[in-house]
Order: C-alpha cells, then structure tokens, then sequence
C-alpha cells in the first residue's frame, strides 16, 4: 500500500487518462477557442456520485473514468482520502466538495460517511424550489471557496422543486513562480494565430534554468516552470510548428507524462511567454455521454446508495467553470463543477519562445489538475 504522501501510480495514471480523454472532446468542439478545464474537480465530483451508483450507471461510470469496474470502489475512495489530505497541507491550492440535498430528503449514513471521510465534503439541505435563493447560495458558498473567481456557476432555472441534489466541487490554486518574471521585461511581441496572422501581445521574459526538452518525434518541445511552496507545476507543450496544436492535442492521451518529464534536464532557457487569462463554462452533458456515460442522465439510472428515500435518482446536469490566469508573478486557477441530480540555429542556450498557441498542464506529482489551451491572447 503506498504511504500517506504518495499518491498510487495507478490512480494517477487512471485520472490523467479520464483528463486527457475528456480534453480531447471538449477542445474538439471549440477550436480556435481557449480551454481550460479541472479534470481533477470534475473527476471528483463524478467520483463521488458513482459512490452511491449501482447497476449499470455505475459500470458506465467506473468505466469513463478509467478505474475499470464497480468493485474498485474502496481503492476509489482511498485515493481520494489520500489525495485530499495530501491537497489539504498545499497552502496553495484549496479543494472544496459540498453535497447539497433537498430539505426533508436524507443522504445515506454509508454514503455520507464516503463522502465525509474519502471525499471531505459536507452536506446542506437546502430548499431547491426556491430556486433563485437555493442558486445564490451555491454560488456564494463556490465563490468563497475560489478566492471569487469562480461565479454564478448554477443557474437558478436549472433547479426546481424536483431537484434532489447537487454536488459540487470547487479547485482554486494560486501559485507564485519560483522564478517570477520581470515586469520590465515583459512588452509586446508578435502571438501567431495561423501561419501568416499574429498580433502583438503582452509577453512576458525570463532566462533562468528550466526542465526543458525538444520531442521531435512528437512535434514539440516541452518546458516545467515551478512555483514556490507548491509541488504544483506548470507544464507547457509548444508545438513545434506554428499551426501544429491539432496534431499534438490528438496524441495527448497517448503520451506518458511520466516519461516525458524524466526525459526533461534543467538548463538554462530564454523563455517568452505571453500573459493570458481565460475564463470557460461549459456544461458536460454531451460529453459526458460521448464518452460513453449517459445512463446516469437517463430515467433507468440507478443511484440507489445516495437517498434514505428510495425515490429514483438521476443527474439532470454536470455544470464546470474554469479559470485561470497567469502573469509575471505566477498563476491563479479555479475551477469549480455542479453536478444536479433530479428526479499544447541553437544558440548558447535554447529558446523557448511561445508565440503561437500552446498547451498548458497544472500539475502536482503528475496529477493533472488543469489542463487548457490558448489559442489567442488577448493584446
């Protein structure tokens, strides 16, 4: 059994699989758009649903998200204590999980027990028919828990008096480089969105030795930036081709991330590096179900563990928010999920010179936490 600081490699590997997987369908459906999504706070949250699923709804379920069947429940919820107690002694990133059940409905006391001792969360009875007021206090509760950058993340017209519960799970990290860049160094340079087409923006710029590697046989070079009082990382893949984001974003899930940064070696690297900040919504339920999970969404879904009544359960909508910023002082990211139920010459030292769009990774002990793309920059 691995300790109580390491997270299981199989795990790991399991989560980057759902992430990368899950990436791959959402930036395929916003090209030329900028991504960023938590696989980790939407993995967590579904995770914890699958707790009280049974039937099919939970093989579908155990399936997408890579951990292979039902029985692997209770390595599920050790990994998740493991890895919340580990996220819990990371000043700087704050995990937040809440259950929020319907006034006069009772969550299982089995469940509530995974959900309090695997997942810590907590749960709330709340009024869901008075929709406006039950919405405002779910967002203020995500707005707290994301330094207020995660807002509105329930519509109020998505609950009413059928809805039964609502999960949700709420990421912020904020990172300081260990290497902050400049400010003074930071002017406009040219950000290529084609070929041909760019346009000046913000670029930041720093020489210090990074964990840097070209991969020609994958079409990019690779850059670690680190920040200070964190295992957080912020991996950067940059194509190696001015338009060549497509063809690396379809190799992603077949990439060992463990592999790549081994390979990776500390020298010192110019790096340009544009400022950006994004903010993305998106609502999971097509995805979800391309990948193969859509019982949970149906009438025939089966969640029985989750209610002392014994009323049929289903998801009516997997709502994420995502946001992250990065500038010379470092990154702020936050990201939050809902889960209703109803009824990317050498010279002495290499450059590493992002002018065109590129992916980033958010990483803590080769856990993916954020994964996104920026495909413009704001000037």
């Amino acid at each position: 059994m691995a300790d109580s600081n390491t997270l299981d490699a199989q795990f790991v590997g399991q989560s980057n699989s759902f992430a990368t997987k899950l990436y791959q369908a959402i930036s395929a459906k916003n090209v030329g758009e900028n991504v960023v999504i938590s696989p980790f706070s939407i993995s967590a949250c579904l995770s914890l649903a699958a707790m009280g699923a049974s039937g099919p709804t939970a093989e579908e379920m155990y399936s997408v998200l890579e951990y292979g069947t039902p029985n692997e429940k209770q390595s599920v919820a050790d990994n998740y204590r493991r890895l919340m107690t580990r996220l819990s002694s990371d000043s700087t990133v704050n995990v937040a999980n809440k259950i929020y059940v319907m006034q006069n409905y009772a969550i299982k006391s089995a469940f509530n027990a995974i959900a309090t001792e695997s997942f810590q969360s907590e749960a709330e009875a709340v009024n869901f028919a008075e929709n406006a007021a039950a919405a405002k206090k779910i967002n203020g509760w995500v707005e707290s828990k994301t330094n207020n950058k995660i807002k509105d993340l329930i519509s109020p017209d998505s609950l009413d008096e059928l809805s039964r519960m609502v999960l949700v799970n709420a990421v912020h990290f904020k990172g300081t480089w260990t290497y902050q860049f400049d400010p003074q160094l930071t002017r406009p340079l040219p950000f290529y969105t084609s070929e041909t087409e760019s346009r000046n923006v913000p670029m930041m710029n720093i020489k210090k030795h990074f964990a840097y590697n070209n991969f020609e046989e994958h079409g990019f070079s690779a850059l670690e930036l680190t920040y200070g009082a964190s295992e957080m990382t912020m991996l950067i893949l940059l194509p190696n081709e001015r338009t060549g984001l497509a063809a690396v974003e379809e190799k992603l899930s077949s990439l060992n991330f463990a592999d790549l940064t081994s390979q990776m070696h500390k020298q010192e690297v110019e790096v340009f590096l544009p400022k950006f900040k994004i903010e993305f919504t998106r609502d999971l339920n097509d995805d979800l179900k391309a990948l193969g999970m859509s019982r949970m969404f149906s009438d025939s879904a089966e969640f029985p563990d989750l209610l002392e009544e014994n009323e049929p359960l289903k998801v009516s909508k997997v709502v994420h928010k995502a946001f992250i910023e990065v500038n010379e002082e470092g990154t702020e990211a936050a990201a939050a999920t809902g889960m209703i139920m109803m009824m990317r010459c050498m010279p002495m030292h290499p450059y590493f010179t992002v002018d065109h769009p590129f992916l980033y990774l958010l990483r803590h002990q080769q856990m993916i936490y954020f994964v996104g793309r920026v495909a413009k920059v704001d000037a």
